[in-house]
């Protein structure tokens, strides 16, 4: 009887040791292996081809939606969520002066925006990005406007450019690389901004295998803390073999 109960112990302990061994460590917010994709102004006509190419490699984003495009596209929202995709907010229309005019200007899109998105699909999400970026127009009065409203504002550090190089997918293939590596080379998660009008099927495709190919792991933003912004950037990644 008693060999019978040691032996379960000892069978219980290496199924234990197994299960943990088999669990990895999870990785830091920071850790410079994550690429966390994000996806701004959307949705539009060419979202439903960008989440092709995401649902092909198994990626997940996060998009920035832009309040006056919900109206006609709200499939688009429901297919981001079903696919677990993160849903966030861009405010109401791209229009600098008008949603940096007065702090409140600028909290109120973000509500706006907040409340279509709950209404279409019972979403609530604090995650922000201000247009253009927080150096755009955020003055320390809209910083704490947001604060006391309750938004994270976020903003990125590998930006693709492909607004700017609409039809030059090899650039913006090769800018996002080059981001990438400077950054895993000074310990630091990407977070790479592109725009669902301007970022083509073929430079996300391209810019995934290469990723998935040096081993990088995408994610969404959701639970990545502390916020990154261009006024309270992420610190570099320190391993525990770095750890003094």
């Amino acid at each position: 009887m008693m060999k019978r109960v040691l032996l379960l112990m000892s069978i219980f302990l290496l199924i234990g040791s197994l299960s943990q061994a088999a669990i990895p460590d999870p990785k830091a917010y920071n850790d410079p292996s994550l690429i966390y994709l994000t996806l701004d102004d959307g949705p539009n006509w060419k979202t439903g081809k960008l989440l092709d190419v995401l649902k092909k490699h198994q990626v997940k984003a996060t998009f920035f939606i832009l309040g006056k495009n919900i109206e006609g596209n709200e499939h688009l929202l429901h297919r981001m969520i079903a696919e677990g995709h993160l849903i966030a907010l861009h405010g109401m229309r791209h229009e600098r002066d008008e949603f940096y005019e007065t702090p409140l200007t600028a909290v109120r899109q973000m509500q706006e925006v907040q409340a279509l998105i709950y209404e279409v699909t019972g979403i609530h999400t604090n995650m922000a990005r201000t247009i253009y970026g927080s150096d755009a127009g955020m003055t320390s009065a809209h910083w704490q406007a947001m604060t006391d409203a309750g938004f994270e504002i976020w903003d990125w550090n590998v930006s693709s450019l492909d607004h700017v190089y609409k039809k030059d997918n090899a650039r913006v293939e090769q800018r996002v690389f080059d981001l990438l590596e400077a950054n895993r080379t000074a310990n630091i998660a990407s977070i790479i901004l592109a725009h669902d009008h301007s970022m083509t099927p073929k430079a996300l495709d391209t810019i995934i295998r290469y990723a998935k190919e040096r081993d990088y792991e995408f994610r969404t933003l959701e639970g990545a803390h502390p916020v990154h912004n261009f006024s309270d950037v992420w610190e570099p990644h320190l391993s525990e073999r770095a750890t003094p």
